[in-house]
């Protein structure tokens, strides 16, 4: 997930748009994971195109959308609002000297 917010956050774009680029990202990498094992092990146990189905919506949704969103609060919003707070300490430091 770094190495693709990096590669993402580096282009010259909003931040809303890089948000939504790395999480359609992230729903189309782990969809080709989950194509990956299916075509690698789960195609001699499960032959049926419902699995198929299967392999790539469940890493889909759960570890590239749900993962994704978790990924940019834990590294994107909390910086913000960790500066957001400095500011305000800094401002109320000043205030009272």
């Amino acid at each position: 997930m770094n190495v693709i917010w990096k590669k993402v956050s580096s282009l010259g774009i909003k931040n809303t748009l890089k948000n939504k680029l790395f999480i359609g990202l992230m729903v189309l990498v782990y969809s080709g994971i989950g194509t990956a094992v299916w075509l690698l092990a789960g195609r001699l146990v499960f032959p049926q195109t419902e699995w198929l189905l299967c392999f790539i919506a469940y890493p889909a949704v759960f570890m590239g959308f749900f993962g994704g969103i978790i990924y940019l609060y834990n590294h994107e919003f909390l910086r913000e609002q960790s500066e957001t707070r400095a500011r305000i300490y800094n401002f109320s430091t000043i205030a009272h000297r």
